[in-house]
């Protein structure tokens, strides 16, 4: 049996803070029930390389910014896959996140759950779309300011885009201080900015500019 352990994400990006975890991957040639599952994203060998070959973007995230810790074979698993292939499904899956941040900003206004929880996939909505739409236009950004950082930005403050940031950690870590009413209608202000963003985004991807290549 073959293991190889990474880390990816934040800690690959220097982006850790406070309310960071650690993202560790196991990748194994066949299952280790000796590997924590509740430490650890557990993937086989067979299936990393489905990813590969589908063009995943948690293939290209892997690709562009994990970093090995430990193999058992001394070689590189991930790095011997080469690039992962083209990433094509950007528009559907940026329509998929468009429908969740449309779907979770009524459930806020309508108080249908926790406004925590909904500001929280309000947040994942708005982080994947921009990280789709970065991957598919040739340019990923992972990071969860992504909508921020991408050449076409969301046209709101950081302070802003923290309250989103803030509902996240609460909802997924429990870690941070509870949003207040002034906080929920801060997002029920900017929703709509988000809304055009999204949609005006999607737009280009109609347009001959955009070029599907490969970083």
């Amino acid at each position: 049996m073959s293991t190889h352990l990474y880390a990816f994400g934040s800690i690959c990006r220097g982006e850790v803070d406070r309310s960071s975890d650690i993202d560790l991957l196991a990748c194994l040639s066949e299952p280790n029930p000796g590997i924590d599952s509740n430490r650890f994203s557990i993937y086989s060998h067979k299936r990393i390389r489905e990813l590969w070959s589908e063009g995943n973007p948690f293939a290209w995230h892997l690709h562009l910014e994990s970093k090995l810790l430990y193999s058992s074979t001394g070689e590189d698993f991930l790095n011997g896959l080469g690039e992962p292939a083209r990433y094509v499904k950007s528009i559907e899956d940026c329509e998929k996140f468009r429908l969740l941040f449309s779907e979770s900003l009524n459930s806020l206004i309508t108080a249908t759950n926790s406004p925590t929880f909904d500001i929280s996939c309000m947040f994942l909505a708005t982080r994947n779309f921009a990280t789709c739409y970065s991957l598919g236009a040739g340019s990923p950004v992972f990071s969860r300011y992504s909508p921020l950082l991408i050449d076409k930005k969301l046209p709101i403050t950081e302070s802003e885009f923290n309250v989103f940031v803030r509902a996240r950690i609460l909802s997924t870590r429990g870690y941070g201080e509870p949003l207040t009413n002034s906080d929920i209608d801060l997002v029920v202000e900017s929703a709509h900015v988000v809304v055009e963003w999204m949609g005006n985004l999607a737009v280009s991807y109609l347009s001959p500019e955009i070029r599907y290549e490969r970083v």
